[in-house]
């Protein structure tokens, strides 16, 4: 006997999503305080791309830039890599998955694509809930234990 468990069994319907205009440092705050490592970023409603605790590191700890010194007499701008926005940084091409769908095939989509999660969309392209590597393993034990 095969078992068939879907998106809608294993995923997290509480997801917490961001805007594309967030600044970086105040999603580093969501991610530490939430205990998150993906962030599915929303706009009007839509999904628009994600963001993941990798993506804040290479954000926030990246080597400077060269920029040119400013005019003489001229202070250079003040910006810190955590004024960036999300939309800067995030992923716009956004692996996804649809409740009704088979884990098994979403499980495939994370291994082949090497990737932690997926936001989980209706038809409407909206949010629904997400499915991370740890869900995959929680559903990997219930079938071990049968």
């Amino acid at each position: 006997m095969k078992l068939q468990f879907l998106v809608q069994e294993w995923m997290r319907s509480a997801v917490i999503t961001i805007n594309p205009e967030l600044h970086v440092e105040r999603v580093w705050e969501i991610m530490e305080r939430e205990r998150v490592h993906h962030l599915p970023v929303v706009k009007n409603a839509q999904l628009v791309g994600i963001v993941t605790q990798g993506d804040l590191k290479r954000a926030l700890f990246r080597t400077p830039l060269s920029v040119p010194a400013p005019p003489e007499g001229r202070t250079p701008p003040a910006q810190s890599p955590g004024d960036l926005s999300v939309a800067s940084i995030m992923t716009k091409t956004v692996h996804t998955a649809k409740p009704s769908e088979p884990l098994l095939s979403v499980a495939h989509r994370v291994l082949s694509a090497h990737i932690g999660s997926l936001p989980v969309v209706d038809d409407a392209n909206a949010v629904v809930g997400i499915v991370t590597k740890t869900d995959l393993v929680k559903a990997l034990v219930v079938v071990l234990q049968k």
